[in-house]
């Protein structure tokens, strides 16, 4: 999820459980908590064009997630001194598990056996940026707003991590459904998959595999509607793009990209570009270039060079 998500969910945390025991401080250190994985994000200041596929890699591992709580209860265990470790471990703990769940929600994966092994679970039940997930998170803080109501903020907390488990829950039926239309409405044939569209769990990405082309179907879940949207291209089985998914940086791509599309186009002054996107990230409801779009120019004597067009951070 987002950033902002991720600090309401701390300090939903903090506020619910830790606070009337421990303090305000309890909220403050779980809400860094619920960042620290992102601690991989710093790939991205190298300006590698591969960098992408270290997100959510290191810093979300499960072998290497203990050394980072432990960093952060020693940072912790300095500011606050009176703090017992164990509370200080235990806030933190409790922190990156929320995190690393929230992160496994939405469609972009969590390598959470880093350096062991690539692959990326992921649950696609939500688009990384959900305001309302995230708004049942911020209403308790609406309690602040009077001194009289500030008691009640641990209970009101409390109802909120409630909800938003509720909410996660029905986002996950409804995955479950968008599934069974898309199912019914292709016959179940080839590679199929329902990604999260922003602005609510109602509507879903549904994409299937057939033969050299993605279809791309939009599934309302609560109309009960699968409406075909566009058919996009697969030139992956090309000379030129397995020329390019046989380099180093193309196989890295291919582990990270769930519905990669290829596309090839011959240069006017000889030689071919070969391009990938992933339909993971060509969201339906906000129409907009798909991060993540790399090229590769591929020349007549077949050699590569390779160069990312569009990453972004998410």
């Amino acid at each position: 999820m987002d950033p902002v998500t991720h600090t309401l969910l701390g300090a939903a945390i903090g506020e619910a459980f830790y606070r009337p025991r421990l303090g305000r401080r309890a909220v403050a250190v779980s809400a860094w908590a619920a960042n620290l994985p992102d601690i991989d994000a710093l790939v991205m200041l190298t300006g590698d064009p591969g960098a992408v596929v270290l997100r959510r890699s290191f810093g979300h591992s499960l072998f290497l997630l203990p050394l980072w709580i432990a960093g952060l209860t020693w940072v912790f265990k300095r500011k606050y001194g009176d703090m017992d470790a164990r509370d200080l471990a235990e806030i933190i703990a409790l922190g990156c598990a929320g995190h690393l769940l929230f992160d496994l929600i939405n469609s972009f994966g969590v390598q959470l056996f880093w350096p062991l092994s690539s692959a990326r679970p992921e649950l696609a039940t939500i688009f990384i940026i959900d305001l309302t997930l995230a708004g049942f998170l911020a209403a308790p803080h609406l309690l602040r707003l009077k001194e009289a109501w500030r008691p009640k903020l641990p209970a009101a907390c409390r109802t909120a991590l409630a909800a938003a488990t509720f909410y996660l829950a029905m986002a996950f039926s409804a995955r479950q459904y968008a599934l069974l239309l898309l199912a019914r409405e292709t016959g179940g044939r080839g590679f199929q998959y329902a990604f999260p569209e922003p602005l609510g769990a109602h509507r879903w990405r549904g994409v299937v595999r057939e033969a050299d082309a993605w279809r791309v179907y939009l599934v309302d879940v609560g109309r009960g509607v699968v409406e075909p949207r566009m058919t996009v291209p697969d030139h992956g089985r090309s000379p030129q793009a397995r020329a390019a998914r046989e380099t180093p940086f193309g196989r890295r791509l291919e582990a990270f990209f769930k519905a990669p599309a290829w596309t090839v186009s011959e240069k006017p002054g000889g030689g071919w570009t070969a391009e990938v996107r992933d339909l993971r990230f060509a969201s339906l409801v906000l129409p907009r270039a798909a991060p993540f779009t790399y090229e590769f120019d591929v020349a007549a004597g077949g050699g590569l060079s390779a160069k990312p067009r569009g990453v972004k951070i998410w």
